[in-house]
């Protein structure tokens, strides 16, 4: 192995290539963030750590700025918990209105390398073969196509979890588990559900061939992850319950995704099939030409001919892997869904009853599901490609195939954040006197209570009233929790029946017409149809 500083220069060089190939730099400055409210991911994610820090309830994670007057906690604004943990403390030295999304995704990426290079390094025969390894377990193409929602490019949770449960020392350590649960607790309930899918394989594993001491530990920690899990529900907010969106199976995973890019363009060398966005997006599992030669190359090994005695002695911990099974058979079926699809056509639908709908639907992304499946899956083709006689020459030809096949997409995803270099901050309200209008009104409502009429102008009006300290009634969140929407469906009878607050700024979306009662007190900004407070509201209390 070369030197410290030469390693850390060759793992650097991973992070800095993949991440400029990826994401434009000028993301990375947290005042800039005019690029963020473009009707995005990015813009609720943004927002919500923003209000957060102007008016949070650390140690808690709620805001009081968002869904007013219920508020709403950060991970149901797809926000960053433990950025906002992290980060509230700072709060009165940093400016008001930043966004830290570019600093997340270099973050995770660094973070990405190092736990990759972890699983391999001492597995791998050479120096050369375990960076080249990296770089192929970090090139997963479903990683960078999550770049919108940036708490779900935390993919090295599931390789930090990986890497506890391959070593059994390890993973009877309670502090690993608790760290790695604990932190995807705070990043997004995906990556806690994944990462909890690894650790049930291990807890099932220590039950079934541990001894008697070993057992009670085990069943111990399982007692201190349930009141840890519930802890964390409490944390984001879930004791008042959320609506069930009743979606679960729209947003499934192709029996083909491995080898279906999905997407037009977004691979160099193989063509899409017919999709929808569920099925492009979350269900995205293109592995890329790179990583399906790998693939196959490996099992092409492994079946046509023992390994020869001259090549390196890499052990695949099958007895380790074989645990994780049941819990990868689950989130399979659960990524497939009861809609089957194969080249983008369904082929089998099996009903499922409404009740069982609801409960799934904390799951309903099902797609994502797969992720850890796809990375070990990788990772036990990197092992038994280090078998190989010519194993730098399949690694180094899988690795530019990867790369050049991602090419496309990569720029694609690039091309998202180019508004980062761009100047100015709003593009559909531009005009200044919106500052005071907003200051001016006691809380802003949006009419109709739909943020998909247009998510863009949501999120300015949402970003300007941040600034102004001022509540947004309604936004843009992944659940909706039910006191919210009770309140949310009373100002909305409210509204049609001419009935408002005379403090309250209303936000009229393109082709709603203001009740007749109302429609004197109709007026135009930005091409923008709103009734203005009719009493300006006293100073705001909320932020610090």
């Amino acid at each position: 192995m070369p030197a410290p500083l030469l390693r850390f220069l060759a793992l650097s060089a991973i992070v800095a290539c993949a991440f400029l190939a990826w994401i434009n730099p000028a993301t990375l400055d947290i005042t800039n963030v005019g690029w963020v409210l473009g009707g995005q991911d990015w813009g609720p994610n943004a927002l919500g750590l923003a209000a957060y820090l102007r008016a949070g309830t650390w140690p808690g994670t709620g805001t009081p700025l968002i869904l007013a007057p219920e508020g709403i906690h950060l991970l149901m604004m797809d926000s960053n918990p433990l950025l906002g943990l992290l980060l509230k403390p700072f709060a009165p030295f940093l400016p008001a209105g930043v966004q830290f999304i570019g600093w997340w995704l270099l973050i995770s990426l660094a973070l990405h390398v190092r736990f990759a290079w972890l699983l391999l390094r001492d597995r791998a025969p050479d120096f050369s073969s375990a960076w080249l390894g990296t770089a192929l377990l970090t090139l997963l193409p479903a990683l960078y196509n999550r770049s919108v929602h940036s708490n779900l490019c935390s993919h090295w949770l599931i390789l930090w979890a990986l890497w506890i449960f391959l070593d059994r020392d390890r993973s009877r350590r309670w502090g690993q588990w608790l760290a790695v649960i604990g932190v995807a607790g705070l990043v997004h309930s995906y990556m806690l559900l994944l990462v909890g899918a690894i650790w049930g394989s291990a807890m099932l594993r220590e039950i079934a061939t541990g001894t008697g001491t070993e057992r009670r530990r085990a069943a111990g920690l399982i007692g201190v992850v349930m009141a840890g899990v519930a802890g964390l529900a409490l944390l984001h907010g879930l004791a008042d319950p959320p609506i069930s969106t009743g979606t679960y199976g729209a947003f499934p995973m192709a029996l083909d995704a491995l080898i279906n890019p999905a997407i037009p363009g977004y691979s160099l060398f193989l063509p899409s099939t017919p999709n929808d966005q569920g099925r492009g997006f979350e269900g995205y599992q293109y592995l890329g030409a790179g990583l399906i030669l790998l693939v196959v190359v490996a099992m092409a090994s492994r079946i046509r001919r023992p390994r020869r005695t001259n090549t390196p002695s890499v052990a695949i911990p099958t007895a380790e892997l074989r645990w994780l099974l049941p819990a990868y058979i689950g989130l399979t079926l659960l990524a497939i869904t009861n809609g089957v699809l194969f080249h983008g056509q369904r082929i089998l639908l099996v009903p499922l009853p409404q009740a069982l709908i609801d409960l799934l639907d904390p799951v309903r992304a099902s797609g994502r599901l797969f992720w850890p499946v796809a990375y070990t899956l990788v990772y036990v083709a990197i092992l038994l490609a280090y078998r190989l006689e010519r194993r730098t020459l399949v690694l180094a030809a899988a690795l530019v195939l990867q790369i050049a096949d991602m090419s496309p997409m990569l720029a694609a995803l690039r091309g998202l954040t180019a508004r980062a270099a761009q100047p100015g901050t709003y593009q559909l309200t531009r005009d200044p006197r919106w500052d005071r209008l907003i200051a001016n009104a006691s809380a802003i409502e949006m009419q109709p209570p739909d943020p998909f009429r247009n998510l863009k102008l949501i999120e300015e009006i949402g970003w300007r009233a941040m600034l102004a300290c001022r509540p947004m009634r309604h936004m843009y969140v992944s659940r909706v929790p039910q006191s919210a929407q009770r309140r949310i469906d009373a100002d909305r009878s409210a509204f049609l029946a001419g009935r408002t607050d005379p403090t309250r700024l209303y936000i009229l979306y393109q082709g709603e017409n203001a009740p007749a009662a109302l429609a004197a007190r109709v007026r135009m900004l930005d091409g923008i149809a709103l009734i203005p407070p009719a009493t300006a509201a006293p100073p705001p209390t909320l932020c610090r």
